[in-house]
């Protein structure tokens, strides 16, 4: 069976991590007592998936010296035998030297490594996990576990990266036959002010087709589902969007976490640019990222209507995200006003066709046909 190390330095909420996923849906199978008193092993599942979740436990205090030694023989313990690690850091205390030592170890193991921002307890918050990405892994989780907030975004994701083949042949056709999505998953990406939620509040606005709101579980967000022409888009609410009361406008989507992980779910990710600014720093940031992660992309220039109307001002606009974002040539220019509601049509348009146009596959004889002629023309 799958088994899951939850690791971590003392006092940082690892054991009622612990107590609260095998809580969760009362579905534990048994206790299994360790080999020391300092490590349980508990069978749980999670939407159908069963896992086994370890928890290494803490130290008995006594020498402050043997801190980072002691830490480092627990995850020794599970480093063979674990598949994956929930590794719980304190998000209030920040970033310390021994998380540094024990995501050194964990690195070596080359096995998924979940990070887990512990007393992360308002959105406010939400800025002091940011720190640990500097620990060099992709998935990092703002939780708290107090307040029950992030936990099933966080076992979302470690059942979905569970292989087949540590599945439970029972279980398996569960997790295989789900229903395929059937709508193009859309992030709104940009730094803070250029009229993301202006803009989604114009798209579900104007359409007036919203077919539902889906709650996560033990999740603050919510995604939206807009249907046009015939077309269902999942717009992937990650910053409350919908409400800006529920959030800090100022660590509101530009923050690295929630837009890297917008950007791994997305099918389409669309960069909304302030019109009067132009491409920034931040913007080519975001932009780098949708290149790391090859995804499709469109560059929506917002709030046009505070440009002078002429095509001059908008063609300089235009030319200077260009040189900006040389490096993604691909993603398609819109222009849209969501103050006016003008190039909402056209936006989801282009996101239709820019997710069919990802969906086509190049035949190897065509990819060197296009070379040949390529060296050609040196």
């Amino acid at each position: 069976m799958y088994r899951v190390a939850i690791v971590g330095r003392p006092n940082v909420g690892k054991s009622s991590l612990f107590n609260r996923i095998i809580g969760k849906r009362k579905a534990i199978v048994e206790d299994i007592p360790g080999i020391t008193r300092d490590r349980i092993v508990a069978q749980t599942e999670w939407n159908g998936i069963p896992f086994e979740i370890v928890d290494t436990g803490g130290y008995l205090e006594g020498d402050e010296d043997k801190f980072a030694s002691y830490i480092r023989k627990q995850i020794e313990k599970e480093l063979e035998q674990s598949d994956a690690f929930i590794f719980v850091v304190d998000g209030q205390t920040g970033l310390t030297p021994a998380d540094k030592d024990i995501a050194n170890l964990l690195h070596k193991t080359k096995k998924p490594v979940y990070v887990v921002v512990n007393k992360i307890d308002n959105p406010n918050m939400e800025h002091l996990s940011y720190e640990f990405y500097e620990l060099g892994f992709d998935n990092i989780f703002p939780v708290s576990v107090i307040q029950k907030i992030g936990i099933g975004d966080l076992l979302d994701k470690v059942v979905e990266d569970i292989p087949d083949y540590k599945i439970d042949k029972n279980v398996k056709k569960s997790k295989s036959n789900k229903k395929k999505e059937d709508y193009i998953k859309v992030a709104l990406v940009g730094k803070p002010n250029a009229g993301k939620s202006s803009l989604f509040n114009a798209i579900v606005g104007e359409e007036r087709a919203v077919v539902s709101d889906i709650p996560g579980t033990t999740r603050d967000v919510v995604d939206t589902i807009v249907e046009w022409n015939g077309n269902k888009f999942l717009f992937l609410d990650t910053a409350g969007l919908r409400k800006k009361s529920r959030v800090n406008y100022g660590v509101e989507f530009f923050s690295v976490g929630r837009t890297l992980e917008a950007l791994k779910k997305a099918d389409v990710v669309v960069l909304v640019i302030d019109a009067e600014q132009g491409a920034t720093e931040q913007d080519t940031k975001i932009a780098h990222l949708i290149q790391k992660y090859t995804k499709p992309a469109i560059i929506v220039i917002n709030k046009i209507d505070k440009l002078p109307p002429n095509s001059e001002e908008i063609d300089k606009v235009i030319k200077q995200v260009r040189e900006k974002l040389y490096f993604i040539p691909f993603a398609p220019i819109i222009l849209t006003s969501a103050k006016n509601k003008k190039g909402i049509k056209k936006l989801l348009k282009e996101i239709k066709e820019v997710y069919k146009q990802s969906l086509k596959r190049v035949k190897t004889s065509q990819i060197n046909k296009a070379l040949q002629q390529i060296q050609k023309l040196r």
